[in-house]
């Protein structure tokens, strides 16, 4: 193997270990100041955004982090968030990312 045949193949693995981290505010309503635009089926609490977000990597398998947005996703129990996207096969990551 040469070095430049090396060298893609070292990149190859580098890419292959990746991974993102999906911002929950992705999974919300979106709009201005002055309006949001809802649409049916999006996630209505931080539990829901979680579950979303554990769909997008059961079928990319490079997102098993999830990260938070405060206040947008204040809940009474991280634990439980924790504990319902471990459930899913993701964590919670960063907050305000």
């Amino acid at each position: 193997m040469d070095a430049t045949e090396a060298q893609r193949t070292h990149a190859l693995a580098a890419l292959r270990q990746q991974t993102i981290e999906l911002p929950s505010w992705a999974f919300g309503n979106s709009g201005t100041r002055f309006k949001v635009f809802g649409t049916p089926g999006t996630p209505r609490d931080p539990f829901e955004k979680v579950s979303d977000a554990a769909q997008v990597h059961r079928y990319t398998g490079i997102a098993p982090r999830v990260s938070l947005h405060i206040p947008w996703d204040l809940v009474e129990d991280y634990g439980k968030l924790a504990a319902h996207a471990a459930d899913l096969g993701v964590t919670i990551g960063m907050v305000n990312a």
